[in-house]
């Protein structure tokens, strides 16, 4: 299935420009409807880091420095602002072709989110900063767990376009992996290289998942996709480790991985791979749960 509608979650904040530039890219090369999802603030939160907004032409420089006191004149600054970056974005819909429709959710509650996310193919949101009295204030396992869609995590460090050239999926054979293999496939359709990486803790695990992960990977090939098998074992390190390196070493544009296990124990042995992954990832997330 085609990606035709897409959700980006936009706040006042310089990383936030990377992450608008990759959902405009996406919805165009898609023919895609794209909403924007915009926080506004309650009247005591005050913003940082709002150098920029909005990576694509026309789109930069729509915050301004928060005036001290709050109060009600921070919520009609506030409402200002997201109505200036409203009209922005709606400008530049039309300048691109692409239909869409904008939405004011309030600020660190996900419950409106959550339900936005719900009716779309695709959520895009940013990954929370070691700081996050500024940007991301949604957490976006919330939104992994609640929805039941993908969510695609971009990191607050770096510039990211594109994804699907390069591509690792985390495999390891739960419901959740083969859910966000799944819900990735519309995003691997013209990638160069997938793959499949199942990481094991002793040789057993590899010979037992071996079967499984041949299969997942022919099945990735019937649909045209250039997908190879990989297997490791973790050595000691974290599996999140583990996979961060081996994307680095392909040059991945986008990893693919299950989210948050049901089982606690397991989420202890592996070490939380998802949570890991969200606070360490150094490329684009595609996450499912």
């Amino acid at each position: 299935m085609a990606l035709k509608d897409l959700l980006v979650c936009i706040d006042p904040t310089t990383p936030s420009d990377t992450r608008l530039k990759l959902a405009f890219n996406l919805a165009r090369a898609n023919k895609a409807h794209l909403s924007g999802a915009y926080p506004l603030p309650e009247p005591h939160v005050a913003r940082s880091d709002s150098a920029g907004f909005g990576g694509v032409p026309g789109m930069t420089g729509l915050t301004e420095e928060p005036s001290p006191g709050g109060g009600v004149s921070e919520v009609f600054r506030e409402a200002e602002v997201a109505e200036r970056v409203e009209h922005r974005f709606k400008d530049e819909l039309r300048v691109v072709g692409i239909d869409g429709e904008w939405h004011v959710v309030p600020d660190g509650d996900s419950a409106e989110l959550i339900e936005l996310a719900k009716s779309v193919d695709l959520t895009i949101m940013g990954q929370r900063p070691p700081r996050t009295d500024g940007a991301a204030r949604f957490r976006p396992q919330d939104i992994v767990i609640a929805a039941g869609r993908p969510v695609l995590v971009v990191p607050y460090a770096g510039i990211f376009e594109t994804v699907g050239k390069r591509v690792l999926v985390a495999w390891d054979g739960t419901r959740e992996a083969n859910r966000a293999l799944n819900d990735a496939l519309p995003l691997l359709a013209d990638a160069e290289a997938v793959t499949v990486m199942f990481v094991g803790t002793n040789e057993r695990d590899l010979e037992q998942y071996f079967p499984a992960l041949e299969r997942i990977v022919r099945h990735l090939q019937r649909h045209g996709i250039n997908a190879t098998a990989e297997e490791t074992l973790r050595a000691g390190l974290a599996v999140s480790d583990v996979l961060l390196s081996r994307a680095a070493d392909l040059a991945a544009d986008m990893i693919v991985t299950g989210g948050y296990h049901h089982s606690q124990l397991r989420e202890t042995l592996i070490g939380g791979v998802s949570r890991d992954l969200l606070q360490h990832m150094t490329v684009p997330v595609l996450m499912s749960h």
